[in-house]
């Protein structure tokens, strides 16, 4: 049977270093395998150095704060970032790629910045957790984005499997046109009332269909519901308030929306992407 595997995107940084020491507590208790990837972009200093000098010097400082990780599993690679972390989880079969929201100024390398979260987010296939606080990585409460799709209860089935004794709480976004929009098309008031009231039904009925049809197992805690949302990214923390979450999933498709990637940069706390 496949072990669970975690590939870390590091960049020597101490902010990495952190995710990276997280990310094996995380691993340990998944009994999994950790492996490490480091990726030395095209520049002046990386030409006029050979790939295996700069991988051993890595392993080297690696090991004197991670004296558990094997050679094997530190992967240094060339190229650029987005390909060569995708390719190497794709390669070890990666079940997800840990890593930070942001780089720090190193004078050895080309950093992972915020640019390049994002960008390995919109290439990689596997799911992405970004870290973005100092904290273990065990979450209590989960709050899910869900489109309703099929490819969206994959996603959910495989947050379920990640994290089993976490409550999952699933939501899906629904859009109530602005009413003075309504009285301005001619609208009015009473069957603007009845054409938002059936909009609420159907996003529930649906929210709870859906629900049904994951047909998960009765240990996992999860629960589902229609909330009205301006979908404005700006918005957003204000209208889950109410809810307590210390993870934010999101499943999305290969072209990464816009929102999504607001909603990535504003949170407060973890977010999961899966694809």
């Amino acid at each position: 049977m496949k072990k669970f595997t975690t590939l870390v995107a590091i960049d020597f940084s101490r902010s990495s270093y952190v995710v990276l020491e997280k990310a094996l507590e995380f691993t340990k208790k998944m009994d999994g395998e950790l492996h490490v990837v480091h990726v030395v972009e095209s520049s002046f200093f990386s030409r006029n150095r050979n790939l295996d000098s700069i991988k051993a010097n890595g392993f080297n400082e690696l090991k004197k704060n991670f004296s558990s990780i094997k050679e094997e599993n530190y992967h240094c690679v060339s190229g650029k970032v987005k390909v060569e972390v995708s390719n190497t989880a794709k390669t070890l079969n990666a079940d997800v790629i840990i890593m930070g929201n942001s780089g720090e100024t190193h004078f050895l390398s080309e950093l992972l910045m915020g640019s390049h979260t994002k960008e390995i987010i919109k290439y990689a296939q596997t799911p992405v957790l970004v870290i973005k606080i100092d904290h273990e990585i065990e979450y209590k409460n989960i709050l899910v984005l869900s489109d309703l799709s099929q490819e969206s209860a994959q996603a959910i089935k495989k947050i379920a499997k990640i994290f089993p004794k976490s409550n999952i709480t699933l939501i899906n976004l629904y859009y109530l046109p602005v009413e003075n929009m309504l009285i301005t098309y001619g609208v009015d008031q009473q069957s603007i009332q009845e054409y938002q009231d059936s909009l609420r039904e159907e996003s529930e009925q649906s929210v709870d269909l859906f629900l049904k049809s994951l047909a998960l197992p009765k240990e996992i805690k999860i629960t589902a519901s229609a909330l009205q949302s301006s979908l404005n990214p700006k918005e957003f923390k204000n209208e889950v308030a109410d809810i307590n979450y210390d993870l934010l999933a999101i499943h999305a498709t290969q072209n990464v929306s816009f929102f999504a990637f607001d909603i990535l940069e504003q949170s407060a706390v973890d977010v999961f992407v899966l694809k």
